[in-house]
């Protein structure tokens, strides 16, 4: 069994004159120092650069019913693979995944 690397090299961001690095991915352009994380809690600064923790790891997966996702009239009846990774930047205080 072949095991994942820890973090993954990212895209999306450069650094500021102030030391921290800014994560450009989302629009909270989180600005980190050293060892932190961003809101969403995947990206965050390691070795001067922002890595990505979730790289290659879901966190579910699902057969659901297509009338489930936002895909309107299409294949009605059928199924699809839902399945996603940790992490979100909207933080929105009656969310049950927090």
């Amino acid at each position: 069994m072949t095991t994942l690397p820890l973090t993954h090299p990212t895209h999306y961001w450069h650094r500021l004159d102030d030391g921290r690095v800014q994560c450009d991915l989302c629009p909270r352009f989180c600005r980190l120092r050293e060892g932190q994380r961003g809101l969403c809690y995947v990206r965050g600064r390691q070795n001067n650069e922002v890595v990505l923790y979730s790289y290659g790891r879901s966190s579910g997966f699902c057969i659901d019913p297509i009338e489930k996702k936002p895909l309107n009239h299409f294949y009605p009846g059928s199924s699809v693979l839902s399945f996603g990774t940790a992490g979100c930047n909207l933080a929105c205080k009656f969310c049950q995944n927090w």
